[in-house]
């Protein structure tokens, strides 16, 4: 469930942030609901709110055949560029690998 792998993902923020990241989730729920979602689940980043799946959709994490985001994580660089991009229902617990792809996405490419 995502709402497990953020909560799982909340104690990695500042390792990931060390590394460059902006840390932000990205959820088809409204704008209010993903606000209330991210202080209720104690994020120190915010939950953006996609719920016509617009974004979703242009990069390809819509879920096959479920009418919903698969979860997953991105790397943009500073340029703009997608680094890494993986659907990864375990996102929360494999922090390590964004990590990993944060520290490859700093060197050129």
């Amino acid at each position: 469930m995502c709402r497990e792998q953020l909560v799982k993902l909340r104690p990695r923020v500042k390792e990931l942030e060390a590394e460059g990241a902006a840390v932000l989730a990205m959820s088809m729920d409204t704008p209010e609901e993903a606000s209330r979602l991210a202080l209720d689940l104690n994020l120190a980043f915010p939950i953006l709110s996609d719920p016509n799946m617009v974004i979703v959709r242009e990069h390809g994490m819509e879920g096959k055949g479920m009418g919903m985001p698969e979860m997953g994580y991105a790397v943009v660089d500073k340029q703009g560029r997608i680094r890494e991009q993986q659907i990864d229902r375990s996102f929360g617990e494999n922090a390590g690998a964004i990590i990993k792809t944060l520290r490859q996405a700093k060197s050129p490419a």
